[in-house]
């Protein structure tokens, strides 16, 4: 009996502790779950080193804006025959090494000078024939005169009719629209010889030359391009908000890369109306002194001094801290920005939509989304998001 007895209570004695050993494996595992999760709560991502300026509101200063330019002469001309025939002579130049040749695109003609000429024998003998047609003109109306006179005083003798009297002054008058057809005709024959040789308008440099000795030429035909540098201008494309405030007489200041040195100029033109295709205005600028070295057709830049349109301050941001906004979200001009904000003591970003105005040097003009005295992250802001911690950097 007491061995049963015994047997039993170690029997249920040892089922508890083998129960108890089957567990510990599932409490290990749970701890160790719970310990994962406490490590992944307790995970936060490092705050971002940031660089921030205080925002302020600036009054608007005088703005050196600068575009892109041409260099233009004051003038083209296109030079055409205005009477035909076969080109029979061309202007001959020297060159650099005292060599002759024809006059050529980049040589420089004083105004008067005799560019080409078509052959002028015809244009002269018409202008002979009209010479001798004015002579026999000229005796017939001697003649015409002499008849009304005798006409007149036989009249007064009641020795002819009346109407020889009268046939008598019709001669006279026609023989008199006989000469002025006569010198008219003349006129245009010496015209027609003077139009036989192309002659240079004005001081101007050669841009090309279309025709070769031999060619048959046509009225109207196109025979040279020349330009009028005895000024020289420069032509450019601002916008509107920048056309507006334009003069005629302003200054500015033309610089070429390959001359190293400010032109002077001024504004000579303003065009009244937009190009259909870049809404833009073009202008003119004439320089001041022309250089030699300032080629046509070199493109150049152009600095003009914008005044304030208006006494209000002006916040400006870098450009460095501006960030696109996500393509959804994209409105025209908007951007954002990022200032940084104290909460429980810690650093921490704010985005804000920023709209964006005109470009002043490196920084843009902000129109809203900017408040002074704020702290504008300036460098820093491409890698934030709205929400996240930052460690200031001086």
């Amino acid at each position: 009996m007491t061995t049963r007895t015994q047997w039993n209570a170690a029997q249920s004695s040892s089922t508890p502790k083998h129960e108890r050993r089957s567990y510990v494996p599932l409490f290990a595992a749970a701890a160790l779950g719970a310990l994962a999760c406490n490590k992944a709560d307790a995970y936060v991502r490092p705050p971002v080193p940031v660089r921030t300026r205080t925002v302020r509101a600036s009054p608007q200063a005088h703005q050196e804006l600068r575009f892109s330019g041409t260099v233009a002469p004051e003038a083209e001309i296109e030079l055409s025959f205005k009477v035909g025939g076969y080109a029979t002579s061309l202007l001959t130049v020297r060159d650099s090494q005292g060599r002759t040749r024809f006059v050529q695109a980049g040589d420089r003609v004083q105004r008067g000078t005799v560019l080409a000429s078509v052959r002028q024998e015809d244009y002269r003998q018409s202008a002979a024939e009209a010479r001798g047609a004015i002579e026999a003109a000229r005796a017939a109306a001697v003649k015409a005169r002499l008849d009304y006179d005798r006409a007149s005083n036989l009249l007064a003798s009641k020795v002819i009719p009346q109407a020889d009297y009268d046939a008598a002054k019709a001669r006279t008058d026609g023989a008199s629209a006989a000469v002025d057809t006569a010198e008219a005709r003349l006129a245009s024959a010496r015209i027609a010889l003077g139009d036989a040789s192309l002659r240079a308008p004005v001081d101007a440099l050669v841009l090309a030359r279309s025709i070769e000795i031999g060619n048959l030429v046509s009225p109207g035909t196109l025979a040279f391009r020349l330009a009028d540098v005895s000024r020289i201008k420069v032509r450019f494309a601002v916008p509107d908000e920048v056309a507006s405030h334009l003069r005629i007489g302003s200054p500015v200041a033309v610089t070429a890369d390959a001359l190293g040195a400010n032109i002077p100029a001024a504004i000579s033109k303003l065009h009244p109306q937009s190009s259909a295709d870049a809404r833009t205005f073009d202008v003119e600028a004439a320089v001041v002194s022309p250089s030699a070295s300032l080629l046509l057709g070199m493109v150049v830049s152009v600095a003009l001094q914008e005044a304030a349109t208006s006494s209000a301050a002006v916040i400006t941001a870098p450009l460095s801290s501006l960030v696109a906004a996500p393509q959804r979200e994209r409105e025209a001009q908007a951007l954002l920005a990022f200032v940084v904000e104290e909460e429980r003591g810690v650093p921490i970003a704010r985005q804000r939509r920023v709209i964006g105005g005109q470009l002043i040097g490196n920084e843009v003009a902000i129109e809203s989304g900017l408040l002074p005295g704020e702290r504008l992250v300036v460098q820093g802001a491409t890698l934030l998001n709205d929400g996240q911690t930052v460690q200031l950097v001086p």
